[in-house]
């Protein structure tokens, strides 16, 4: 798909469908790196730009983070590793109580921890299908890994984030 390919409408209705999704896989691909999780979420539209868009038509989910997780694992490369950082919270405005937030906080940085502690294969499985949105199809697609195999590595980390969970 070539730029000629797409409208100005349907490129911006893909943007506004997938960027927020997109980043935030990225940002934690990217250890919370915004500024770089942005660029590879940019090269990501930049490509679907040049793409042929037959190919990519019936599969668009699942090709574009396909792109953006291969975008971060070169950027990754050339980066020393860092640690993960706790998922992001946003308050909504007006907000519930003080007590309740800082709960609900508590709670966050405990789930996030957990998240941790899980391998990096279903820390990815579970934010592709949890902040991607992404079947279980697309997950195989972006990662390589059989339907069945994206199943049970989904399972087994949920069922080890109830068991941890239970136990605090």
């Amino acid at each position: 798909m070539n730029a000629s390919d797409f409208s100005e409408d349907s490129m911006e209705s893909i943007v506004d469908r997938f960027e927020r999704p997109l980043l935030a896989y990225a940002t934690r691909m990217m250890h919370g790196d915004r500024q770089s999780a942005q660029d590879a979420v940019q090269e990501t539209f930049l490509r679907l730009c040049r793409a042929d868009r037959r190919k990519i038509r019936s599969r668009l989910a699942a090709w574009l983070f396909f792109v953006c997780r291969t975008r971060v694992i070169d950027m990754q490369r050339t980066k020393s590793p860092q640690p993960i950082e706790a998922f992001e919270t946003t308050l909504p405005d007006p907000g519930p109580p003080a007590e309740q937030l800082a709960d609900e906080s508590e709670q966050c940085d405990r789930l996030a921890a957990m998240i941790d502690r899980l391998s990096d294969r279903q820390q990815e499985i579970l934010r592709l299908r949890m902040q991607g949105g992404l079947s279980y199809r697309e997950i195989a697609e972006v990662t390589g890994l059989t339907v069945n195999n994206v199943g049970v590595q989904l399972h087994t980390a949920v069922r080890n984030l109830r068991q941890a969970f239970a136990t605090q």
